[in-house]
């Protein structure tokens, strides 16, 4: 999710060879995290494109104020 946020911060979709790289899956493994990415709604494939859903865009923030609660309570 990460890594297309990443490209989505240049474009309004995310390239997967783009994400790929980024995130240095095989392109099989990555495949298998879109699909399942897709179906929990979290990103949007079309036309071999990459769009993050406001489902995923509130998982992300969430994830990032969590993260952020770790490292300000010294875990």
């Amino acid at each position: 999710m990460c890594a297309i946020e990443e490209d989505t911060i240049h474009n309004e979709v995310a390239k997967p060879t783009h994400v790929q790289h980024f995130t240095r899956l095989s392109y099989d493994k990555m495949m298998n995290h879109f699909e399942e990415l897709e179906e929990k709604a979290m990103i949007h494939r079309v036309s071999g494109l990459i769009a993050i859903t406001a489902k995923g865009k509130r998982f992300i923030e969430q994830y990032d104020q969590l993260i952020n609660l770790i490292e300000s309570a010294g875990l």
